[in-house]
């Protein structure tokens, strides 16, 4: 599980975290993937089936060398990232 997480990562992280601290182009709310992927949005419905803990995403966020406020502001409780190329939602825990 946890190699699963830092590939995922791996693939999310580097692309995005030059210009800003997203994970992704497009961020939303769990419930609104949950919604989006209840009326077909493939990308919506694969971050729902990547969800994972903050503590999983802070983890793999520092260990790809990450400083602690990027990875603050990419594995923000609640957010979804369905537009990388590995989709993922950090759940609420």
């Amino acid at each position: 599980m946890r190699f699963v997480l830092c590939i995922l990562l791996a693939a999310l992280l580097p692309a995005s975290l030059p210009g800003s601290a997203s994970a992704a182009e497009r961020s939303m709310t769990t419930a609104q993937a949950h919604a989006a992927a209840a009326k077909g949005d493939q990308k919506a419905a694969a971050a729902v089936g990547m969800t994972t803990d903050r503590q999983t995403c802070l983890g793999g966020c520092a260990n790809r060398g990450y400083d602690k406020s990027r990875c603050a502001s990419a594995c923000r409780p609640g957010v979804c990232h369905p537009d990388g190329d590995t989709p993922y939602c950090v759940g609420e825990q």
